[in-house]
């Protein structure tokens, strides 16, 4: 899972031979008569040191080596990746790297709910790759944060896209995190459609108010891994509005595994740093379009499915309970009720 550049792996022919044997059957921190061990890290690690771990067999002299350079190693371990346990580690080493690389935790201290989450949702999911776009590009180097809003503590501008305009760039989980931030500012309450695609797990969230405050998050929707392009179709009030698309998911933002790939001239990487870590595609494509109104279903027209929608959420809405952007906003004028007042502004716009 991890990316290695061959050269950090050039040893003596003996070292190569016995790191064949790794995995091999054997717990790495028990003494065992055959040579290697089940996690296929440690057992690189300890028999790097002493190849008689991976040609003659799993002494008390390995098991020394594995408890001390193997901390925080747990892949593969006891408990079903997809079963939340309070060990580290899971069963399946390929499933585990994956979740351990995305989320540290789940290697240092227990596979918990998160962790086994995270395992039902990405494990075994094939890679995707975006096809060629003739979107504008943010042309953002990924060492530097050019439109991050004030989310890095200092200002930077936001994307600005018009009505019907597209963009494509890259995104990164860390040092600091990599946002995008697009401003959707309006003079008057508006509804927006925003389709996202992207190679990595999409989070976006709706970010109400300017650089002073207050500041108000109405929604964050977790908009998945590889599902073509995902569109929210929501109603803004005039004001500042910003949309924040990272990578991440409803249960976390993630904070590493996709690590920046450019080299920064002003800090350039010492050659002894291991090669970035990016266990999905960086790339994302966007589109914004502005509707109507009555376009409830988000299909650019006001019609029969967008009063049926309407209809079915007449009355009050409960706003004990988070919004949620992939559905429909029949409140058109934003009192709070769904009625007459919204019934005619949907004719009205027919």
């Amino acid at each position: 899972m991890r990316a290695i550049a061959s050269g950090f792996l050039a040893w003596t022919a003996v070292v190569t031979a016995a790191v064949a044997q790794c995995p091999a059957p054997g717990d790495c921190r028990q003494v065992h008569a055959t040579p290697g061990c089940e996690m296929p890290d440690c057992c690189d690690i300890v028999c790097k040191i002493n190849p008689l771990c991976c040609d003659l067999g799993w002494d008390q002299g390995c098991v020394d080596i594995a408890l001390d350079e193997c901390d925080g190693i747990n892949c593969p371990a006891p408990g079903a990746c997809e079963v939340a346990h309070p060990t580290p580690g899971c069963n399946d080493y390929a499933c585990c790297d994956l979740i351990v690389t995305i989320d540290p935790w789940c290697t240092y201290a227990s596979w918990d709910d998160i962790c086994a989450s995270e395992a039902a949702r990405y494990c075994g999911k094939s890679p995707c790759e975006l096809a060629a776009s003739s979107a504008p590009d943010e042309n953002e180097p990924c060492y530097k944060r050019l439109n991050d809003g004030w989310a890095a503590g200092v200002v930077s501008p936001r994307i600005e896209l018009g009505c019907g305009q597209s963009m494509q760039g890259r995104v990164f989980s860390g040092g600091p995190r990599d946002l995008e931030w697009f401003k959707l500012d309006g003079a008057a309450r508006a509804r927006y459609r925003f389709t996202v695609n992207a190679e990595f797990p999409i989070e976006l969230q709706c970010l109400l108010g300017g650089e002073e405050g207050p500041n108000e998050v109405p929604w964050l929707a977790s908009l998945g891994l590889c599902d073509g392009g995902r569109a929210v179709n929501f109603i803004a009030n005039a004001g500042a509005v910003t949309l924040i698309l990272g990578v991440g998911d409803s249960d976390r933002a993630w904070r590493s595994a996709l690590e920046c790939d450019q080299i920064n001239p002003d800090n350039p990487p010492d050659p002894a740093d291991p090669p970035p870590v990016q266990v999905t595609g960086t790339r994302w494509v966007v589109r914004i379009d502005c509707l109507p109104l009555g376009d409830i279903n988000g299909d650019g027209m006001v019609g029969a499915p967008d009063l049926g929608a309407l209809l079915n959420a007449w009355g009050p809405i409960d706003r004990g309970v988070p919004v949620d952007p992939l559905a429909p906003d029949a409140d058109l004028n934003g009192d709070g009720e769904v009625g007459a007042q919204d019934l005619a502004l949907l004719l009205g716009t027919w």
